[in-house]
């Protein structure tokens, strides 16, 4: 009988486990959309605050805002579908 209590202790540890590893992941999830969500509006929105980002075009921080702020939010909602 004991292999077998130690069998199910084993799978409560690798239960355990495995909860811990996708609390981690949807807390870096929800962290790193938070900052690539920041940068893009901050690309958007710097020159209205007197910031110069330095690029010559334009149209490549806007690109770059938008493309930022659209992958942030995707890394939200995704640590909010697995949790």
């Amino acid at each position: 009988m004991p292999p077998l209590k130690l069998k199910v202790m084993g799978m409560d540890f690798e239960q355990n486990s495995n909860k811990n590893s996708t609390t981690i992941r949807t807390i870096y999830n929800y962290t790193m959309g938070v900052l690539w969500s920041s940068v893009g509006l901050f690309f958007l929105v710097a020159e209205k605050f007197g910031y110069e980002i330095g690029l010559k075009n334009k149209v490549v921080e806007i690109f770059f805002g938008i493309t930022a702020l659209c992958y942030g939010l995707f890394r939200i909602y995704r640590g909010y579908k697995k949790h």
